[in-house]
């Protein structure tokens, strides 16, 4: 089936976002998998014109929803094709490091089950349907979903697996409104997937983002979060359930106010930072830095069980099992990674961070 390309622009009438990117890629089936249609949606509902009397729409809920966010690291295969100069020297060197790399990530999935699963430092959408593959071979279905991102420096990108729920997907972009006002930045690693499920009450948006890395891109950085934070405006006004992960590059702890932590959590409706709530507050969730640079935030509904059926937070974890292989690596993983033996190299430099909720 040939590449089929679809613009959409949407006007957003409870806030700045003039002009909604929705539509950027759809990349014939591949785009999320089992054979669904690669025509993106623009709604978490689906039309109703049709609709048989008590027919269900939405696919059943599992009685507990993990999510996992994940920088698998420069997870690129051998093949070298198309990628930016950075992308072809930091990709896989052989076919056998690359069945390992995939096998690796595979493994702490399957072990983990997690129901949504955000990856960051992927290759493309190629790089979920093996990964995919790998996981069914281990017992675990999956589907996936990835839209093109716009960073030709590092070719790295974000997307999706999930094992249900999925609805919708997009990416956006700012207005000329809000570019001008120099208050936000773009981001040119992210999605947004639009979930619900059968007799769950509220709708739930996640947004997955890499943000800019290092101290000194802090402004920058500042700028990426508080165009999320608006990405999901709307949705967080009329009270559904929303989450925002991924690698923030964040430099400033949990529950800081200060920088992007602030820039996401503090406006209202507020946002949690769910580092906040765990047992290990301080734990990193860097292989190599004291860092906590992977988050997951969630809209205050989620932490609290309303009326109806809804997801209650339950639990988050920093998951180092199955990332570690022997020693743990130090800096020289980075100097060493495409040549130190896989017998003893680190699956990634993060370690995924899962959170639970329990179905009430």
């Amino acid at each position: 089936m040939p590449f089929m390309f679809s613009l959409t622009l949407r006007l957003r009438s409870s806030n700045l976002i003039g002009l909604a990117l929705l539509a950027a890629l759809a990349l014939n089936a591949n785009d999320v998998a089992n054979g669904q249609s690669s025509n993106l949606r623009t709604s978490s509902e689906p039309s109703t014109k049709a609709q048989q009397p008590n027919e269900q729409l939405f696919d059943s809920p599992p009685s507990k929803l993990s999510v996992m966010t994940w920088n698998v690291e420069w997870m690129f295969d051998h093949r070298k094709q198309g990628n930016s100069k950075l992308a072809a020297e930091q990709s896989a060197p052989s076919e056998e490091y690359w069945n390992w790399k995939l096998t690796s990530v595979a493994k702490v999935i399957a072990e983990e089950e997690p129901h949504i699963v955000a990856l960051q430092e992927i290759e493309d959408g190629s790089t979920l349907g093996a990964l995919r593959g790998v996981l069914k071979e281990m017992g675990q279905s999956y589907r996936y979903c990835f839209i093109n991102g716009r960073d030709t420096f590092t070719g790295q990108d974000v997307g999706f697996l999930m094992k249900s729920g999925l609805v919708g997907y997009s990416r956006r972009e700012q207005s000329k409104v809000m570019y001008d006002s120099n208050n936000y930045r773009n981001i040119s690693k992210h999605l947004i997937g639009e979930f619900r499920w059968d007799e769950v009450e509220r709708p739930l948006t996640i947004i997955n983002v890499h943000f800019y890395a290092r101290a000194e891109a802090e402004d920058r950085r500042v700028k990426q979060a508080r165009l999320a934070r608006q990405f999901l405006a709307d949705s967080l006004e009329e009270g559904h359930d929303c989450i925002l992960l991924g690698d923030t590059n964040s430099e400033h702890s949990p529950g800081t106010m200060v920088g992007d932590v602030k820039a996401i959590a503090e406006n209202t409706p507020k946002m949690i930072d769910l580092l906040t709530q765990s047992d290990q507050p301080n734990l990193p969730t860097h292989l190599v830095l004291d860092k906590q640079f992977d988050r997951i935030y969630v809209s205050s509904s989620l932490m609290e069980d309303g009326p109806g059926k809804d997801w209650v937070f339950q639990s988050i974890r920093v998951v180092t099992d199955g990332v570690i292989n022997g020693k743990r690596d130090g800096e020289e993983h980075w100097d060493e990674r495409l040549t130190m033996s896989t017998d003893e190299l680190d699956v990634s430099d993060h370690f995924p961070v899962i959170a639970e909720f329990e179905l009430k």
